[in-house]
């Protein structure tokens, strides 16, 4: 079983009660974070909701493992970190 901390930052944090920080747990030890955001999506789907009208608008959403920029197929191992980090607003 894979612990994962996922860190949530400005309106993301909003579509899962304020928090700025959940855990996850994942019965496989060997995840892609693919797989922990679809966990993740599956707890929160205010926030699976919000991550979809932001990518259908055409914003990136930024997912980072352990500080390092990472694509749905990266591996998440036990006790790893998770940024989710929405588009940056710019003016």
């Amino acid at each position: 079983m894979a612990k994962v901390k996922i860190k949530l930052v400005s309106l993301l944090r909003e579509a899962v009660n304020g928090k700025g920080e959940v855990e996850i747990e994942i019965n496989n030890d060997k995840v892609t974070l693919g797989e922990a955001i679809a966990k993740l999506f599956e707890e929160y789907p205010r926030l699976q909701k919000l991550v979809k009208e932001l990518e259908e608008r055409g914003l990136t959403v930024i997912y980072t493992v352990n500080g390092h920029s990472a694509s749905r197929d990266t591996s998440v191992s036990d006790g790893d970190e998770i940024a989710i980090l929405p588009p940056a607003s710019g003016g």
